[in-house]
């Protein structure tokens, strides 16, 4: 009886130990999958896994910086071809048709004050990545470069003005 007790343990040992265990380590971080949301600012999550470190983590970082560019600036070009054919008579006749649909996505945007919030790196290498943009930043961005164009557009009348007088002044020789 004891070498049968003894052998169930072992059996039981054995099938307990191989069998699998969920994995402790998450294999993306917790805002990956819920998106932090904060009034007045936009995040991105960007995600890489590649040999260097350091590559990784600029990639992780460009392509979160990428997803809020394609928020505030985006152009979808799409398009849809179906072709059908048939050729022959009866029964005979033989019938072609071809559809493709192919959408392209364009965004050309300057981000400045992007902050990166969180890099994380999980046990398989993969390097993760959430930047966060403040619109109040980008609103005083605007401002500011509206404000260079208008002093530039005044300094620009103003050189105007000065070159009309110049040529009246010359024009009375």
């Amino acid at each position: 009886m004891k070498n049968i007790s003894l052998m169930l343990l072992f059996v039981f040992s054995i099938f307990f130990g191989c069998a699998n265990r969920p994995s402790n380590i998450p294999s993306m971080p917790s805002w990956a999958m819920n998106v932090p949301t904060k009034d007045g600012y936009l995040y991105g999550i960007g995600s890489t896994k590649k040999q260097s470190p350091q590559l990784a983590r600029t990639a992780a970082i460009g392509l979160a910086r990428d997803e809020i560019a394609r928020s505030l600036d985006l152009k979808v070009s799409s398009m849809f071809k179906n072709f059908m054919q048939e050729s022959g008579l009866g029964e005979n006749a033989q019938a072609l048709e071809f559809t493709e649909s192919v959408t392209k996505q364009v965004s050309s945007t300057t981000l400045n004050a992007t902050i990166v919030k969180e890099v994380e790196v999980m046990r398989d290498g993969t390097v993760w990545a959430l930047v966060e943009l403040n619109l109040d930043d980008v609103r005083n961005a605007a401002s500011e470069n509206a404000k260079k164009q208008e002093a530039l557009f005044n300094e620009f009348k103003a050189e105007q003005s000065f070159d009309e007088l110049m040529k009246a002044i010359n024009d009375l020789k």
